[in-house]
């Protein structure tokens, strides 16, 4: 698949463009899109993806922008909705993206449902690909406040991926990695994880 790469897209989503897993005929999801930072080189291909993010605002300006990207793009593909109960039905999507948003999970309970909504929405044999904070690397910098949730280094509460919970997630909803399980630390601020994972079957 051709594409002009604009600057914002997340470079890690690119690096599954270049590789050939997002090809023209899928149909994609953006879960937790806010203004389109990852859809807008989709839209721009008039590739089949859908969003969804629970700020009004957000949803309202990224239809604006769809607009301007390619007229011919239907913008009610992007809608007001929450992870927990995502409009869409069962094994719907070839490629589901949540870039830096389940971190945002205020407990275990909803990271996991966040999590299942999100693996339910996905046909046998897609992929699920994700960034969030993560405990690896940074952990010891941290103050916990409950479940896997902490107070980082630069202020912020994070839910943190912890890979035991993951492995588990993994095995009930029949996941298996598609790439090892990735890291970045950034100066001790905060570690980001890259995860990438096929669904069993098709």
């Amino acid at each position: 698949m051709q594409l002009d790469l604009p600057s914002q897209t997340d470079i890690y989503l690119l690096d599954q463009i270049m590789r050939g897993r997002l090809r023209a005929n899928m149909r994609l999801l953006d879960a937790g899109c806010g203004q389109g930072r990852n859809s807008a080189i989709f839209i721009q291909k008039n590739i089949e993806i859908y969003g969804i993010d629970k700020s009004e605002q957000a949803i309202a300006s990224l239809r604006r922008k769809c607009r301007e990207w390619n007229p011919q793009y239907p913008p009610e593909r992007f809608t007001v909705a929450d992870l927990s109960a995502l409009p869409f039905p069962d094994n719907h999507f070839d490629f589901v993206v949540c870039s830096a948003v389940l971190h945002f999970a205020e407990n275990r309970n909803q990271f996991v449902q966040w999590f299942e909504e999100m693996v339910r929405t996905l046909r046998p044999g897609g992929i699920f690909w994700f960034r969030m904070t993560t405990k690896h690397t940074i952990e010891p910098y941290c103050r916990h406040i409950q479940d896997d949730v902490f107070a980082l280094p630069d202020g912020t509460t994070r839910y943190l991926l912890d890979r035991a919970v993951l492995r588990d997630l993994m095995a009930e909803n029949g996941l298996t990695f598609l790439d090892p399980f990735k890291t970045v630390n950034v100066n001790d601020i905060r570690t980001m994880a890259t995860v990438v994972l096929r669904k069993n079957g098709g």
